[in-house]
This record gives C-alpha cells, sequence and structure tokens, in this order.
C-alpha cells in the first residue's frame, strides 16, 4: 500500500474516497455537523500518523470505521466529563453564594474573565459575546456579520483558548478550583 509508504497523493485518495462517508457516518451517531467535522479531520490524522502500522490483511473499510466510532465514542465521553464536572462547579457556585470570601473569589472570577474577554480583538470579541451571551449558533453568527461558517468557528477556538490562557495566568482559576477541591474534600 503506497500510503503506508508515506505517499501523499494516495493519502489524498483516501482521504477523497472516504472522507465523505465517515463524516455522514460520525454526524449520525454524534447529532453534530461540527464535532462530526472535527473527528473526522482526527480520524484522518490518526491514519496519517499511524500508516505504518496498517495492516494490509484487513479491510480497510472496516478500520476505517472504526477507527471514525472510537472518535466518537471518546469524544461523548468527553463531553458527558465535561457537562458533569460543569453541573458539580455550577452546583459548588449556588451552595457558596451567600458566603463572604466565596463571594469575593466569584467576583474575582468574574472579572478576570470579563478582562480577557475585553482584551480580544473586536471580531472575535463580537463572535465570542453572540455566541455565549446571545446564545447564536455558528451559522447564525455566520449570516449575521456576513462571514464563513469556518472563520466563526476558528474565531471561537482563538477567542476560548485565549480566556483560559488569560485566566490561567492572572491566578483566580487555581484559587476557584482550590477552593472548589477544598470545599468537596471537607464535606
Amino acid at each position: 500500500m503506497r500510503l503506508k509508504a508515506g505517499d501523499q497523493l494516495a493519502f489524498a485518495a483516501i482521504y477523497n474516497r472516504y472522507r465523505s462517508k465517515m463524516y455522514a457516518y460520525a454526524s449520525n451517531l454524534c447529532k453534530s455537523e461540527e464535532t462530526a467535522e472535527e473527528i473526522v479531520q482526527e480520524v484522518f490524522i490518526r491514519i496519517w500518523q499511524k500508516r505504518e502500522q496498517i495492516n494490509l490483511d484487513l479491510n480497510f473499510d472496516a478500520y476505517i470505521k472504526k477507527i471514525t466510532l472510537n472518535h466518537v465514542l471518546n469524544y461523548l465521553k468527553k463531553a458527558s466529563r465535561e457537562r458533569t464536572l460543569q453541573q458539580e462547579i455550577f452546583n459548588y457556585i449556588e451552595t457558596i453564594r451567600n458566603t463572604t470570601e466565596d463571594n469575593v473569589l466569584e467576583r474575582e472570577l468574574i472579572k478576570t474573565y470579563d478582562e480577557a474577554i475585553s482584551k480580544l480583538p473586536p471580531q472575535k470579541k463580537l463572535i465570542y459575546e453572540l455566541s455565549r451571551n446571545e446564545e447564536l449558533t455558528h451559522d447564525q453568527i455566520a449570516e449575521k456579520l456576513g462571514i464563513s461558517k469556518n472563520t466563526v468557528k476558528n474565531h471561537m477556538v482563538e477567542a476560548t483558548k485565549f480566556i483560559r490562557q488569560y485566566v490561567n495566568q492572572h491566578g483566580s482559576i487555581i484559587c476557584f478550583l482550590i477552593a472548589y477541591s477544598n470545599y468537596f474534600h471537607s464535606n
């Protein structure tokens, strides 16, 4: 198999042959076009990275379908854990809302978060706020601003990454996680 030898044209041919099938399969499993697109990209990255280990005796259709299924399952597990953690954090914030020390911590976290958003470039800030505050989808934002859905997605990824890094660098999230950890370990 030419792919196994690192032939980029062979990889492109495989990509062109399987991309639509794997996208439809992933989309059907995870019920999200954006997620399916990301999963398909990850599948093909993995195939390229592991090309030398591909067993030529196996059915390639079944092989790529199995890789796609594994990526979808991993995504769903991760999403489930994140939703659970978000719910735990939300519940924790609700239980401490009336205590002075924790109110200060919460305000500090919100202040740092707001500072991070204010430091975003204007286009990223607008897209981020339309998504988070007005709860518009990427398609709705793209239509409203007259830009592509991929541009919206890229701005959201970059904005979220910047905000996460900013909050981490300014220590508020660390204080929050320490308080969060202390609360659950003491109960």
